[in-house]
């Protein structure tokens, strides 16, 4: 297995949206995915989240929630074949399929665009990001650039010979722009993505505090194995990584989710506490016996109980106290898809 990763080392406006000398074996994948966290002022403890989706892959056909997409092959990686998909949780209740439509993806150096019923873009302007969903929803992303991990990132990963993914993202951007004509203020997360291995289950969170901080979590499995796992914490002052962690689900369809982690001198725990729930479902032709299909759900969430402590000494670090409040999102598939 090898991997590598780079910071601040990526033109956005240039890198984004080429994807003219990437392989595209059978079955690969790309994706855009923004997550924005916004005010919700009648309520603040649940800020209003909206997730959009390009994507396109390199099969003929495969069902997104019962949405069957059909894809033009050899895929025109200027102009491809694919579909834009959102949900939206508006401070109340949660839209689930506020897009889901198959489309044609116009890509270009600064943009990519959609003329589906709802037209969408998404364009860059040097660490300004902008996209658009039809008439209501406009979203202006500043990248700030304080740290490195708030900047642009890469980090690729092989599991088997050259099967694997790229992933391309931003942290934490400072986020404005008009929801029905109303301003809003919050943050956005960004990411590109490339994947020719088969899509197998998943843990992952990204969350934003009050203070400017940043945590973000990731457990790939294998058959139940854990192949990659890791936690980021940005405290606003220094960075922790913590290659050995556990996740512990508890509830139902709105869940919490308990994570715990540590490296050689400390440890860190903290509680992922859901108040949504979305979900998309691919499915396509199995091979035979083998299921084909992939639960892929996501959790508006706030995180709760952080706790940063010195194995060593046994004094606490940091504290959800100090952080502010830490809005994001969680993320756990089921299955598999390839």
């Amino acid at each position: 297995m090898g991997s590598k990763s780079k910071s601040n080392l990526i033109d956005m406006e240039g890198k984004v949206f080429n994807i003219k000398n990437e392989p595209m074996p059978k079955g690969a994948w790309w994706w855009w995915f923004w997550l924005f966290f916004f005010d919700n002022p009648k309520n603040p403890q649940k800020p209003r989240q909206l997730m959009i989706l390009w994507s396109t892959k390199n099969v003929k056909k495969i069902d997104c929630n019962n949405l069957k997409i059909n894809i033009k092959l050899p895929i025109d990686k200027k102009n491809p074949d694919g579909a834009v998909c959102a949900w939206y949780f508006d401070g109340e209740r949660m839209h689930h399929n506020f897009l889901l439509e198959q489309c044609n993806i116009k890509i270009s150096d600064r943009e990519l665009s959609t003329t589906s019923a709802t037209p969408t873009s998404f364009s860059i302007n040097g660490k300004r990001s902008v996209v658009k969903i039809g008439k209501d929803f406009k979203f202006i992303a500043d990248e700030n650039g304080k740290h490195d991990f708030k900047g642009t990132n890469y980090h690729s990963n092989n599991f088997i010979g050259e099967k694997g993914y790229s992933i391309m993202k931003v942290n934490h951007t400072d986020l404005s722009g008009k929801v029905g004509g109303k301003p809003i203020r919050g943050t956005a997360y960004f990411q590109r993505v490339f994947v020719n291995a088969p899509a197998m289950p998943w843990y992952w969170g990204i969350f934003h505090f009050g203070n400017g901080g940043i945590l973000t979590y990731t457990n790939h499995l294998i058959l139940g194995k854990s192949i990659k796992k890791d936690i980021s914490f940005f405290d606003e002052k220094v960075m922790h990584h913590f290659g050995k962690m556990k996740v512990k689900r508890s509830g139902g369809d709105i869940p919490t989710f308990r994570i715990t982690g540590e490296n050689d001198i400390e440890k860190i725990s903290f509680s992922v506490v859901s108040y949504a729930h979305s979900s998309w479902t691919f499915k396509k032709k199995g091979l035979g016996f083998i299921p084909n299909k992939l639960i892929y759900n996501e959790y508006p969430s706030t995180v709760d109980d952080l706790e940063l402590m010195n194995k060593r000494t046994g004094r606490e670090i940091t504290t959800s106290k100090e952080l502010g409040k830490g809005i994001g999102n969680a993320e756990h598939t089921t299955g598999f898809l390839f």
